[in-house]
């Protein structure tokens, strides 16, 4: 199997299930050198991020909208005009024959032909600017422009304006870095920077965490410093949105939806004076999570059990749960949910989150704290989520703790006990709730 042709077959699940991509990406790559890994990754998401601007183009040549073509083609186009259109490195010709190849695999003669004819059209003016965008409403161009759904650019610009809707699709669009969680009771990031360094990888401080660096040059995951257990890969927006407000040493954690362990991590690597436990619904995720927790050398207990309806009879300083949403906060990092996200799935993952939160209420001591965080942007699945909690759970109220951060931090705080960061820079976008019992 060709790398293109396991690009399109993962392309093809990845649109057709709500699977993480990287799931397939790992299944597919079992067989390959390292360097046509990393071309089979970079051809699924680079066309997964900039599906709809391909698709737009695709049309144009074929002069008939995509929905009018035979749908076992559409993989091997898009994978073919992403080549064309964005990457230098791939000669033309063997973009377009290898899309012809696998479209001449997958349907027949005329199928193929028409590929090759669509592709050859394409590949004479290999640039953008090229194929112009004729839409005239400004949502749906710019929803095209940036290849996102109309419905989540027409929601942000109706809540961010247009300069800030601008700036979060174009941060989509951008690959990420790699970030790293360094731990407190191990030198802190400074000495992970030394160490990283002596094994060629560069890194510089993160700007939102003080336990965050982010990896400018070099592998960090192929050192011995990760295979020690030095640190932990986590986005340096998330690292921050577990720690508000920071842990004090005593308290007694639960992180209710675990797997696959960042939150706990990070609050043991701000706080090693911590006992945390951590609690996942799904056996698959649990064996990911001990795995992580074996390689950082750390003492985790594990809970298998249903978070909206938990079995522990104590309670806890302070219940942390990683709501489920639609991850609208991680689209540069996985753009196949663009594809995914609905209205209609909004509702349902909200209904879900309501169900988790009031499951793990119960937990939380007198006086201490439930923080709910989504990786998602969306008010449905955060602030409306806590504010029918809160009509049904007169004893929480929205904790203040704006006094508790600093800058920049301190300037993300969008109301009592709310904190939201947008995708910008390197990082993702995170909202968290934070209300306290009284």
């Amino acid at each position: 199997m060709t790398v293109r042709t396991a690009a399109a077959r993962v392309l093809d699940r990845a649109l057709a299930s709500r699977s993480p991509t990287d799931i397939f990406l790992d299944q597919a790559s079992t067989d390959l050198d390292e360097r046509d890994r990393r071309l089979l990754r970079e051809l699924v998401f680079g066309t997964l991020r900039w599906l709809r601007r391909l698709d737009q183009v695709i049309g144009s040549a074929a002069i008939r909208p995509l929905s009018e073509i035979d749908p076992p083609l559409h993989a091997p186009l898009r994978l073919a005009v992403y080549q064309l259109l964005y990457l230098d490195r791939i000669p033309p010709h063997a973009a377009v024959n290898e899309a012809v190849e696998e479209a001449h695999r997958r349907t027949h003669k005329g199928g193929a032909s028409f590929v090759n004819a669509v592709l050859r059209r394409i590949a004479k003016q290999p640039r953008l600017e090229a194929w112009p965008i004729t839409e005239t409403d400004p949502t749906a161009r710019l929803a095209i422009e940036s290849s996102h759904p109309d419905f989540l650019v027409a929601r942000w610009l109706d809540r961010f304006g247009e300069a800030r809707t601008r700036e979060l699709v174009a941060a989509n669009n951008r690959p990420k870095p790699l970030h790293l969680l360094a731990f407190e009771d191990r030198g802190g990031r400074e000495r992970l920077t030394e160490t990283l360094a002596n094994e060629d990888v560069e890194t510089e401080p993160s700007s939102l965490s003080p336990l965050g660096l982010v990896a400018r040059g070099g592998n960090p995951v192929d050192t011995d410093a990760f295979a020690r257990g030095d640190f932990y890969l986590q986005d340096e927006a998330s690292q921050v949105s577990a720690l508000l407000p920071a842990p004090a040493a005593g308290e007694v954690i639960l992180d209710a939806a675990a797997a696959p362990g960042g939150k706990s991590f990070a609050l043991l690597a701000a706080q090693p004076a911590v006992t945390v436990y951590a609690n996942e619904l799904s056996v698959a995720r649990l064996g990911t999570l001990r795995a992580n927790i074996v390689r950082l050398g750390r003492r985790l207990p594990l809970v298998a059990a249903d978070a909206s309806s938990p079995p522990f009879s104590c309670s806890f300083d302070r219940v942390v749960v990683d709501l489920p949403c639609t991850g609208t906060g991680t689209l540069r990092k996985h753009p196949e949910l663009k594809w995914r996200v609905s209205p209609e799935e909004l509702a349902r993952l909200s209904r879900q989150a309501g169900k988790l939160l009031a499951g793990v209420a119960p937990l939380v001591r007198p006086g201490s704290l439930l923080v709910a965080i989504t990786c998602s942007l969306e008010p449905e699945e955060n602030e409306r989520v806590a504010e029918a909690f809160l009509a049904d759970n007169q004893d929480f109220s929205p904790h203040d703790f704006a006094t508790e951060i600093s800058a920049p931090l301190s300037g993300m705080i969008t109301g009592p006990g709310s904190w939201q960061i947008l995708p910008a820079g390197d990082h993702d976008g995170f909202t968290v709730q934070v209300l306290r019992r009284s």
